[in-house]
């Protein structure tokens, strides 16, 4: 069902590989772009299988807006740095004080393109 709000209102499909499997996983998260990366609070922190599985990847893509966007290696970074530029001020104090993310991930954008 979340899936289905992917590119609207911040909800975002993180597409990854299984690092077991091999398959093909889709996530749903809230998701920023600020400049040239894409911010996701990592709100179970770093053992979220998602998480282990962009990292060992190095790589992921993922549907935002209206472009899907192919990221590189995440970094965790804490939070009050990571939604420094989250342009939506109540999506930052919701992150930071109503989810009580500690850290966020940071993706560079490799490649983006609009959705058809």
């Amino acid at each position: 069902m979340m899936l289905r709000l992917a590119g609207h209102a911040a909800f975002a499909d993180l597409e990854h590989v299984g690092r077991r499997s091999g398959r093909i996983r889709h996530t749903p998260v809230r998701a920023f772009r600020v400049g040239d990366t894409v911010v996701v609070g990592l709100n179970f922190g770093p053992r979220s299988d998602w998480f282990k599985n962009i990292t060992k990847a190095g790589s992921s893509r993922m549907l935002l807006g209206k472009e899907y966007l192919e990221l590189g290696a995440p970094r965790i970074v804490p939070a009050e740095i990571g939604t420094q530029g989250i342009p939506s001020r109540p999506f930052r104090f919701a992150l930071r004080y109503l989810a009580r993310t500690k850290e966020c991930v940071v993706l560079p954008i490799m490649m983006s393109r609009p959705v058809r």
